[in-house]
């Protein structure tokens, strides 16, 4: 069992049906987000083993001073969860400009923020465990997603190589790739989604929070494996790598 986490984007959706699963099983929670008013109804949903601070991921030396007082304050975690991001959809020629830059400064760059500021606590303890999220659409590229995508992709290749970085201190990485889940994220993404978009979600598997979450405690119970894939979503990331032109043929756009 963990002592101590960080939840990043714990205000809802995964990260909010991470922290609760962990403060279920006795851990000592943070949750941090943006919004104030989130954070407070988080913690008012998970009691008093949650406390919250407030942080935008997008600011590095933001989201470093507020890592640094809290460890200051606590201790250091034993893990560290970072669930920020966002997905705006839409084809590529029409995505708002500062949707293109929001994805990559929330879904990347924050997630190296997030990194960078608890990195240097946990090298100095000598253990601890990251989780960064990506998405099923981390693992092949999905049409309609092409900056999300990209985003996505980043984490995982930022997460391998932070991987083999930091094993000599100790210190493990895992990443989440959930597949459509609903979250208030998710009801938002279908505003924006083209119709072909919407079509070819049909016959995709859209999970719970609280699902995603469990199969996430499942594998840190394990302590092995780097990609942490929800069951239902396994066939596909196993398609994904043995079966490329099956997968292209499944994923493309339509022909007008």
């Amino acid at each position: 069992m963990h002592q101590r986490a960080f939840v990043f984007g714990g205000s809802e959706g995964i990260g909010l049906a991470v922290a609760s699963q962990l403060v279920a099983a006795g851990t000592q929670v943070v949750v941090l987000s943006r919004s104030r008013a989130k954070l407070d109804a988080a913690v008012a949903q998970l009691g008093s083993g949650a406390v919250a601070r407030s942080v935008d991921v997008t600011d590095a030396g933001t989201t470093t001073a507020v890592v640094d007082a809290l460890v200051a304050e606590l201790g250091v975690p034993d893990l560290v969860v970072t669930t920020a991001g966002y997905a705006r959809p839409g084809y590529l020629d029409d995505l708002p400009a500062e949707d293109v830059v929001g994805m990559v400064a929330t879904n990347l760059v924050g997630t190296i923020n997030v990194v960078r500021a608890v990195l240097p606590h946990l090298r100095a303890s000598g253990t601890g465990t990251i989780v960064t999220t990506s998405s099923m659409a981390g693992l092949a590229g999905v049409f309609g997603y092409t900056v999300y995508s990209a985003t996505k992709f980043g984490v995982i290749g930022f997460s391998e190589a932070l991987r083999r970085e930091v094993r000599p201190y100790g210190i493990d990485v895992r990443v989440l790739c959930p597949p459509n889940t609903l979250t208030p994220g998710f009801d938002e993404e279908n505003k924006h989604k083209p119709a072909e978009v919407l079509a070819a979600e049909e016959s995709v598997a859209t999970l719970s929070p609280e699902q995603v979450a469990s199969a996430l405690m499942r594998a840190l119970r394990r302590r092995r494996g780097f990609l942490v894939v929800p069951k239902g979503s396994r066939l596909a990331a196993t398609a994904i790598r043995y079966a490329p032109s099956v997968v292209d043929r499944a994923l493309r756009r339509p022909t007008p």
